[in-house]
Parts: C-alpha cells; structure tokens; sequence
C-alpha cells in the first residue's frame, strides 16, 4: 500500500463538550458523528497547553512546551525544531495550510509548505500573503464578512458577541471548506499532508444569522455556578486573578447564555464545513488513501467557573479536546477509546501509520 495522504481538520478553542458527542446538552454535530462513525472517538483526549501557540507547537513537534521552549503566545515554531511537516517536505508529500497559522514563522512558511492560505480571526492575514493557491471568494467579500469582528465592542461589562448576515463561504468556516475542496481537486493525485485550520470558534464571536437561529438563548443550559469559587486565598493566585479578568457574573445569566448560543453556532458551521471536506474526500475517491484527524488546539470556559474565553489554567474545560481520526479499513471504525491522550502523541501515531 502506497503512504496515505494526511489531513489534520484543528479548530480554534472548541471545548470537547461543546459537541454532542461528548455531552449530550451539547452542539449537534452530524458531521463529525459521521466522521467518528469510521474512525475512532477518544473520550479523554487533552491539550498540553490551553493557549494556542504552546498546543499547535506542541502537536507539530509531539514535545510539550517546557521541552520545546514556546511556552507563550508571542514564541512560535523555535528555530531549527524538528516538526511534522519538516518530515513530510522531505518524503515528497505536497504540504499545505489552509487557515489559521499562529504556529509557524515567515521563515518555516518560505522553506516548508508549498501551499499557504492563512486566514485569522478579523480577516485575511497580512504579514503571510497567499503562496501556492489564491483564495476562491474575492478578498472585498472575505473583509466585508468580517467586518464584525473587526468593529465588535463589548455589549456588556465583559464581552461582546454579534450575528451577521453575509454569504456563508465569505466567513473563515466556509471560505476554508471551499479552499479545501479546490485544494483536494488540484491535488489530491499527489501525495499530500494538509493542515486544515479553523480559526473558530475563537473570539472574537460572530455567527451567521442562518446558524444563530438554530440555537435560541433560552434553550442553553448554564453550568452551576460556585459564589465563593475565588474567595480563598488559597486559591493559585493566577486563578483568582482570571476570575477578575473573565468573569461573567457581572453580565448577567441572559447575556451569557446569547454568548453560548454564539459559540455553539460557530460551532455548528464548523460542522457543516467540515461535512463539505468529508464529501469532497469521498467524492474524489481519496477517502481510503488519507488519514483523517479532526482536533481542537485547546478549551474554552463558556460560562464554567463563571468564566469566557481562556487562560493559563488547566480545568478540564480548557484542557479537554475533540479527538476524531480516521482511516477506513486500517484502523477501527465506530469504536470510543477511554484511555488517556494527548495532542503530543498525533504526529508520532500518524508517521507510525505511514510508516515512517
């Protein structure tokens, strides 16, 4: 059997139990339900880090932060590490990003990925410019769908949140499905190993009106709140400090269950794009020749501790990941692991099953 292609499907702070598949009162996700249905689901899969540049690092490399040194947002890819895509450059396969970057330099885009198409949070990247592929959706759509996010200002003492209504494929989910679906019609007859990186659903949050409508606030349970969670000193001072920083007590239950219905319906668009990329793999008969994981970097509080968004804290919340991966007729299909993993140990599970 000739190597298999690999395909890393990450989105951007999505807690596991943000999806059915993990708690029931959950976001549906369909597509990734597929997705487990012919691969395996891992029920205790966590981050090495909850920030994004320490767990993406973290995944590329299979170290964890204190042995490889990016132990911060601002430190990327250190130099001369040895990383999955490094390996893959050498063996020939055609190796691509298409998404959120906030893991490698200018100098590892340059010497390591023939295809880079980033986009972040607010919009298309500046400092990266497009190599290999232009974006499918004229970049004055792509801005225009983002404008939200650019302009968003607090609609209470703690966060903000917003709907929009633009074409779906102008927002990061769909723009980065349709980009990928090219990206696999291009060059899915050459061995591959894509990156796909969904820069949601990190805040900024925005959702389409047409996602937005499916998840009414008064239907979202709120986690039990503890009133004296941070009252002890005794406390790690970090905690108590995040508490101050991104506490939603002060919003208000009402405010914070529009913020949950926004996130699961960013959640629920990823879904669906991730459903488009699964169809464009059966389609183009490359589902049996690519390895599929589908992974979150790290967490989000979304209302747990009385909190949103994240930090460097390490409550299950935070840590705990959706961990999918799939090879059909290689590995078992339909089947819940319950040991514990890590992001640390896909690069090593993916090399051993090419072969590498």
């Amino acid at each position: 059997m000739d190597r298999p292609n690999i395909l890393v499907i990450m989105t951007d702070q999505q807690r596991a139990t943000a999806s059915t598949l993990y708690r029931a009162a959950g976001c549906p996700t369909p597509s990734l339900a597929r997705l487990a249905e012919r691969g395996v689901l891992f029920d205790r899969a966590f981050t090495p880090h909850p920030l994004c540049v320490p767990a993406r690092v973290s995944l590329w490399t299979a170290q964890y932060p204190h042995t490889h040194g990016a132990r911060r947002n601002e430190i990327l890819m250190p130099r001369g590490a040895v990383h999955a895509f490094g390996i893959w450059r050498e063996e020939g396969y055609r190796t691509a990003l298409i998404g959120k970057n906030h893991c490698f330099t200018a100098e590892d885009r340059d010497s390591l990925f023939d295809v880079w198409c980033e986009i972040g949070h607010q919009g298309l990247a500046r400092t990266f410019p497009v190599k290999g592929m232009e974006w499918w959706r004229p970049a004055a759509d792509i801005e225009a769908a983002h404008g939200a996010r650019r302009n968003e200002r607090y609609r209470n003492p703690v966060f903000d949140y917003s709907i929009s209504d633009h074409p779906t494929d102008d927002y990061s989910s769909g723009l980065i499905a349709g980009q990928t679906v090219r990206f696999l019609e291009e060059h899915g007859g050459e061995p591959f190993a894509l990156w796909v990186s969904f820069p949601d659903p990190h805040e900024p949050w925005d959702a389409p009106a047409g996602y937005a409508a499916m998840f009414p606030p008064d239907s979202i349970e709120l986690p039990p709140w503890r009133e004296d969670e941070f009252a002890d000193a005794r406390w790690p001072e970090r905690n108590r400090v995040l508490s101050r920083m991104l506490g939603v007590r002060e919003a208000g239950e009402a405010e914070v269950r529009s913020l949950i219905a926004t996130y699961y319906a960013m959640v629920r668009f990823i879904d669906d794009s991730v459903g488009r990329i699964m169809s464009a793999l059966d389609g183009l008969g490359l589902r049996e020749s690519t390895i599929v994981v589908f992974c979150s970097d790290h967490g989000d509080f979304m209302g747990e501790h009385a909190m949103q968004c994240k930090g460097g804290v390490f409550y299950d919340c935070l840590t705990r990941v959706p961990l999918i991966v799939s090879w059909p007729g290689v590995i078992p299909s339909g089947t819940h692991d319950r040991s514990l993993v890590n992001l640390v140990d896909i690069v090593p599970t993916l090399l051993c099953l090419q072969g590498l």
